[in-house]
């Protein structure tokens, strides 16, 4: 059956490939943000991040953004963890939504502060090298003038490389142990796969392991109108075991 003649009866047929490219970004922020089965909610909705009321129409929301200004143009917001609204979301690239995520350590050296990735790159080494030689106690000068066995373009396509191997392997255990950790229930195949690999997810009381001084400089701090990552990086801990810690408090 030929069905050419009623495609073309249909309407808005010939919908910019743009605009549906901008409505999946407002869909996949509303799920990230509302959606608990979705894979990213631990990392947004779960966390507070929410979207203004404003953004509630997808018209307005394009009609604010617009098209992409430039290719692999992202969304990303200022403050991680504040929420999507005009005031805190701009036009990104790639490098920036990565040095903007709750793992970034930021570097200041020399009077400049910026990440990890961003010193590799402009010293041209791996960053995967920086990170270990910082770990390692290198001093920074030393860490980031030693000649590298590897620039940051070839380390980061070797790493590229090597990630979607170990998906392509791994990448159904991960999905499973994403899914334990929130709460989701699972098939008796998937819980053979958790047992079989002993994987064992990350453990839901980890805000214990911070001493009881530190829950109440947490807990002042918080009161005090600072963000988690501002008491992360005060205290040292993850951002992870801050969010885990004021979620349990009444």
């Amino acid at each position: 059956m030929n069905l050419r003649p009623y495609q073309q009866q249909l309407p808005y047929a010939d919908v910019n490939p743009l605009t549906v490219n901008m409505m999946k970004r407002w869909v996949n922020i509303w799920e990230r943000c509302y959606l608990p089965k979705n894979p990213g909610y631990e990392y947004y909705g779960a966390r507070g991040i929410c979207v203004c009321q404003e953004w509630m129409d997808f018209q307005a929301f394009y009609s604010f953004w617009g098209d992409p200004p430039f290719e692999d143009a992202t969304i990303g917001r200022i403050d991680n963890d504040g929420n999507y609204e005009p005031s805190n979301c701009e036009w990104q690239t790639q490098e920036q939504q990565n040095n903007n995520t709750r793992r970034s350590k930021m570097i200041t050296w020399n009077g400049k502060t910026q990440s990890i990735r961003d010193w590799a790159f402009e010293y041209n080494i791996g960053a995967r090298r920086l990170a270990e030689r910082l770990r390692r106690g290198w001093d920074t000068q030393r860490a980031l003038t030693t000649p590298c066995p590897q620039d940051f373009a070839a380390e980061l396509a070797d790493r590229k490389r090597r990630n979607k191997e170990l998906w392509d392997i791994k990448g159904q255990l991960y999905q499973t142990r994403s899914k334990y950790r929130r709460g989701h229930k699972l098939s008796l195949h998937l819980q053979d796969l958790l047992a079989v690999e002993g994987a064992s997810p990350a453990a839901p009381n980890k805000w214990k392991t911070i001493s009881s001084r530190q829950q109440k400089q947490i807990l002042a701090a918080r009161k005090k109108g600072s963000t988690i990552r501002e008491i992360a990086d005060l205290l040292n801990i993850p951002k992870s075991t801050v969010h885990l810690f004021l979620q349990k408090q009444p």
